[in-house]
């Protein structure tokens, strides 16, 4: 398999998706106010819970099994349509419950448009289950582009339309209505298929315990605006989610440019019998090599990166945006501990980790009664820590994953850190003075962005990161001359 062409085409179709994204929230940013954006955003969070059960891990089990038949593919679509339709319901009748517990109609609105979604949703996803397991990255590309594009014209039409925060609802449903038109041009026939009872045994097993831990993890994710929107109302939980947005924005990305070719493509070669420890150490050289410079450099320019992008009214962003990006670069070492040991079939591993964590989340979360927004934010980073903690532990125990031997190895990856923020930092202290204009703070991010670019490469050069031979290679394709080593 060419890892490399893998992961070109992946970071393409994400580059144009998060392209698209990006001008979506940019401009619905303008259109709508930040309760109007509250209101969705709590709604979405209500949602994690359902997300997390409607697929009941039937692509995680698609791609890990080690046979995938026609009865198994039948028995994977069968579980993934009783277990959607019947959330599906659920959302619909607990839409207006959930409206008066927020003391907002809008809630019930949106939960009504996403409970459709719920309805379309289990038609095409056993479906790129298997384009994934079959490595077919060029079409599951397609589909990501197809899906952004769509996703991203309806939500900004109908926020100009005025459909306010059901704008981003209309989005999200013409978005996986997109996907089922274009699976079914690449594989027809298997969009819809009569469900079965038979077979269904090893995919409720696995999937449950998948289910769980992801359950668990959307909890998780979704719970600060579920407390904020209760505890410091709905323009908390907007700012809140704009900071978190530019971490998501750029981190997103960068794990799904990575995430589909490492998950299949690990559970391929632990098939095969590789050293799961050693795969994993190597996949992080590379990975936190990129990401941890990465979000400290967001971290440094986000005063420009949220004016820019979101204008003035977004200010008390800044400071969230700075502390949650420096939460995930601390944790970047173990964004794919849950995919690796689902891999290898250590699916139950994965649950103490989200238990724990979640439940030190929401301790901390609930100090929200007492302390500001920005205090909480910087609380989180505890949970985090620990998380990391725990990730390690269950990483050791499956395929015993040494701390000492881990951490020498990605440490000219963490080492690119200071490379990477010197140049942006001297120019920061010195650009100050040419104004406060959008035109001034795009100018201050093309010249930092620039000069991270380069301290990077100087540090992967100057510490001899394995990046080193990376550029190398590319610089003798882009020149069409033969690598000597070649």
């Amino acid at each position: 398999m060419n890892y490399r062409r893998a992961l070109g085409i992946s970071a393409i179709s994400n580059l144009v998706s998060f392209v698209l994204g990006f001008a979506s929230v940019i401009v619905v940013s303008r259109l709508l106010t930040p309760d109007e954006i509250g209101i969705f955003s709590v709604a979405v969070s209500v949602l994690g819970i359902a997300h997390a059960l409607r697929e009941f891990g039937v692509s995680q089990y698609l791609v890990q099994a080690k046979e995938v038949g026609e009865r198994e593919f039948r028995a994977a679509f069968s579980v993934t349509l009783y277990t959607a339709w019947t959330i599906a319901l659920i959302v619909f009748l607990a839409r207006y419950p959930m409206a008066r517990f927020y003391g907002n109609e809008g809630i019930a609105e949106v939960l009504a448009l996403m409970a459709l979604n719920f309805m379309i949703l289990p038609l095409g996803t056993p479906l790129l289950a298997l384009l994934q397991r079959d490595l077919e990255f060029d079409k599951l590309a397609i589909v990501r582009i197809c899906n952004a594009t769509v996703s991203a014209g309806v939500t900004i039409a109908t926020a100009w339309a005025g459909e306010s925060y059901l704008s981003m609802a209309w989005g999200a449903l013409a978005g996986h209505l997109s996907n089922l038109v274009v699976l079914n041009v690449m594989r027809p026939g298997k969009i819809l298929l009569r469900p079965q009872l038979r077979g269904l045994g090893s995919v409720v097993r696995f999937g449950s315990l998948s289910t769980v831990s992801t359950l668990i993890y959307e909890i998780g994710f979704g719970l600060p605006d579920l407390v904020f929107g209760r505890t410091l109302g709905f323009a908390a939980v907007a700012f809140h989610s704009r900071a978190f947005g530019l971490q998501k924005m750029l981190m997103n990305q960068l794990l799904a440019i990575v995430r589909g070719v490492y998950f299949s493509s690990f559970a391929k070669e632990i098939r095969d019998g590789k050293d799961a420890a050693e795969l994993y150490t190597r996949a992080m050289k590379y990975f936190v090599a990129v990401v941890m410079p990465a979000m400290a450099v967001t971290a440094l320019l986000a005063e420009p990166l949220i004016l820019f992008f979101f204008g003035p009214q977004w200010e008390r962003s800044i400071f969230l945006a700075q502390v949650i990006c420096i939460t995930t670069a601390i944790s970047a070492p173990y964004a794919m501990t849950p995919l690796t040991l689902i891999a290898g079939g250590h699916v139950a591993r994965t649950i103490p980790i989200q238990a724990l964590t979640v439940g030190a989340r929401a301790l901390v979360l609930m100090s929200s009664l007492w302390l500001t927004l920005e205090q909480v934010v910087v609380a989180l980073i505890l949970p985090a820590v620990l998380s990391c903690y725990l990730q390690h532990r269950e990483l050791h125990r499956a395929y015993a994953l040494k701390a000492s031997r881990f951490f020498a190895e990605i440490a000219r990856s963490i080492g690119l850190i200071p490379f990477s923020l010197a140049l942006p930092g001297v120019a920061l202290y010195l650009l100050p003075s040419i104004g406060q204009a959008p035109a001034a703070h795009f100018l201050t991010l093309a010249i930092c962005a620039s000069l991270a670019a380069i301290g990077w490469i100087a540090g992967v050069f100057v510490l001899d990161h394995p990046y080193r031979q990376e550029i190398i290679g590319l610089a003798y394709r882009l020149t069409g001359k033969r690598h000597p080593t070649t």
